[in-house]
């Protein structure tokens, strides 16, 4: 009688144990008890008693939710590894450009990089850039929230030592800073970038790198993102359906906001002033071209801030985007600049690891996104060189 007693106890322990990292799952991916269900071929109902701890998941079930979300099949047995910390994440209108199986493949993304800087000898393996709480309402942004946001650009660029400068590589800028990027090609060309953040695991900024959108798109998106991180961090991790954004003209004030930060942070108000001998006279198209090279940025966005900073009237930008429209230029880039390199500190610290033995080949090949075979290539390129101690 005892012993039936001990083993209805230690069944109930394992069932709660299973049932709690279900329930992470769910935290982690925003799956819904239906969803679960569908993965194991089981009813909501019965996904539900399984979470809740009342019935115990067979191997069979484990193993195809291990599959599924890539977990190891101790995962769903231990309470260690049940303390997985979710990143949180927001999208740009995300009824149309994110969904769960998007947000599970960068989210995968995203824990490989960091178990990479876990395994490095970085000295700041988690950051996150400081939190601004500005009550911005209504559909417009008043004079005082948009000199808030300039003077919000204007200190992270002095803290990651660009103050004056024009042209940098902010993917390079970025990680230099702690911000993590990865750059990947997917064909969803109405994606641009997604941002998210852990407590214990840093920002994280992924890129769309398709060959069909200009750098300085990429670019802009990038900081756009970092405004987010900075200005909307209780947005992070909330119910999509609660997101209503919108690529039309008539943006939520949030995406304003970003975007704001992302024009005052690529071309700052005192650098653009001494650029204000160019545009004192008639402005055209050639060489708003001609000088949005030199900011690395793009043609809108220069316009844009020269109307933010009185440099041209509203009939002169009104001029300029027609002037865009016309040559087929809303959507890609006048004389685009060249590709910028992305992934560089992803390549480098995966490199460092694997020729130091703290990475398999296979591990390696998955981080980089590379197959095994040109993995194996790249291996044998690297062990070629002799490294001398000084």
């Amino acid at each position: 009688m005892l012993k039936i007693i001990y083993m209805e106890v230690f069944v109930l322990n394992i069932a709660e144990i299973i049932g709690r990292n279900l329930k992470e799952i769910q935290k982690e991916y925003d799956y819904n008890q239906k969803e679960l269900g569908e993965i194991i071929g089981v009813t909501r109902q019965t996904m539900a008693k399984y979470i809740n701890g009342e019935r115990i998941l067979d191997s069979d079930k484990l193993y195809k939710l291990a599959k599924h979300f890539n977990k190891s099949f101790d995962y769903f047995l231990s309470l260690n590894e049940s303390k997985q910390v979710a990143f949180m994440f927001r999208a740009d209108d995300p009824a149309n450009n994110f969904n769960k199986g998007l947000k599970k493949q960068i989210s995968e993304r995203f824990n490989l990089y960091h178990d990479i800087i876990e395994l490095s000898e970085l000295p700041i393996k988690d950051y996150i850039p400081e939190e601004y709480n500005l009550d911005i309402k209504g559909k417009k942004l008043s004079f005082k929230e948009k000199h808030a946001i300039a003077k919000i650009a204007e200190k992270q660029r002095r803290y990651m030592g660009i103050n004056d400068a024009i042209s940098t590589n902010i993917f390079s800028l970025f990680e230099e800073n702690n911000i993590n990027v990865i750059a990947e090609k997917m064909d969803k060309l109405t994606l641009d970038a997604v941002s998210a953040y852990s407590q214990n695991k840093g920002a994280y900024v992924f890129i769309n790198d398709n060959e069909n959108i200009p750098e300085e798109r990429k670019i802009f998106s990038l900081v756009h993102e970092l405004g987010h991180l900075l200005l909307h961090r209780d947005e992070y991790g909330k119910d999509w359906d609660n997101l209503k954004y919108t690529n039309s003209r008539i943006k939520d004030i949030r995406e304003k906001a970003a975007d704001y930060f992302a024009m005052n942070f690529l071309i700052p108000p005192k650098v653009l002033d001494n650029f204000a001998y160019y545009f004192d006279g008639y402005v055209d198209l050639d060489l708003i071209i001609d000088k949005k090279k030199e900011f690395g940025v793009s043609a809108k966005c220069l316009i844009m801030a020269l109307n933010e900073n009185g440099m041209i009237e509203r009939s002169t930008l009104g001029f300029l985007y027609k002037k865009l429209r016309e040559n087929c230029f809303e959507k890609q880039e006048p004389e685009p600049i060249a590709y910028l390199q992305k992934n560089e500190k992803l390549f480098a610290l995966t490199k460092k690891l694997l020729i130091q033995g703290k990475l398999t080949t296979n591990k390696a090949a998955e981080i980089l996104d590379i197959s095994l075979k040109e993995m194996r290539e790249l291996l044998k390129r690297w062990k070629n060189f002799e490294y001398k101690k000084n």
